[in-house]
């Protein structure tokens, strides 16, 4: 079959658009900088933290330079879609409405939620089939706000909502809820810090609902480098795969998150 000179420019640009693609000798990267232990600016003013451990390890697995900012959480979506970095790596969980702007590799990691109870008056199995009567408390405007009023009002839950998990544990150790939802990371340093000898606890198991909480954290990248996230996507797995994503873990977290 003959081509004519269109469909031959077509074939020809194409080819050379893929080639210059696969040239990811240095890689822009985002993340939050005020998310600790995931990422943090340090006393020198450079970003650091689990997310900054995992994208030199994938810019390492690449053999790719890699240079990392931390614009703030707000700026992430809108500098990558505007061509100002390549790709985020900063916890961003992996839900549709995220998947409208940007697309994302697989989750790297995964902390699902979870409830706290006083150490004797905490139900055994805090779900909503046994929500009925329980009082519990939650940071407002949070996705576990919304999952509280999706399953548990309606199963008979009162929700309390606060400011912050440090005033939603306070009301918790002084009996004004039974129980209290939020992010695991954030409630696990608490109650090993502030919140130590008050006879608080985490009860149930991790609760996961990829509707509110995602399908876990995964790394963003624009549709069009599509060949960079398949890049980072098999650098990831090899990743998983030697235990390092386990090992960069052990550095920042007392638990597993994958």
């Amino acid at each position: 079959m003959r081509l004519g000179p269109l469909a031959l420019l077509v074939i020809v640009a194409t080819a050379l658009g893929s080639a210059e693609a696969r040239e990811w000798k240095r890689i822009r990267i985002a993340t939050d900088g005020h998310y600790p232990p995931f990422s943090r600016i340090d006393a020198d003013g450079r970003p650091v933290g689990y997310d900054v451990d995992v994208a030199r390890a994938v810019c390492a697995r690449l053999g790719a330079e890699c240079e990392i900012t931390a614009p703030g959480w707000d700026a992430l979506v809108p500098s990558l879609r505007a061509g100002r970095v390549d790709l985020l790596v900063a916890s961003q969980p992996i839900t549709e409405e995220a998947r409208r702007l940007v697309e994302f590799t697989a989750a790297y990691h995964r902390i699902a939620p979870r409830f706290v109870g006083r150490d004797r008056a905490a139900p055994s199995d805090p779900g909503p089939h046994s929500a009925k009567g329980l009082r519990i408390g939650v940071r407002t405007g949070t996705a576990h706000a919304v999952h509280l009023a999706a399953l548990y009002a309606p199963a008979g839950a009162t929700i309390s909502n606060f400011a912050t998990e440090p005033e939603a544990l306070e009301a918790l150790a002084a009996g004004h809820v039974d129980l209290v939802f939020g992010d695991a990371l954030t409630l696990f340093d608490l109650l090993d810090h502030d919140f130590a000898g008050r006879h608080l606890r985490f009860v149930g198991r991790p609760v996961d609902n990829p509707r509110h909480f995602g399908a876990g954290a995964g790394i963003a990248f624009r549709r069009e480098d599509a060949d960079l996230g398949r890049s980072v996507d098999q650098a990831l797995a090899e990743l998983d795969r030697d235990g390092s994503l386990e090992r960069i873990a052990g550095r920042w977290f007392p638990f597993a998150i994958r």
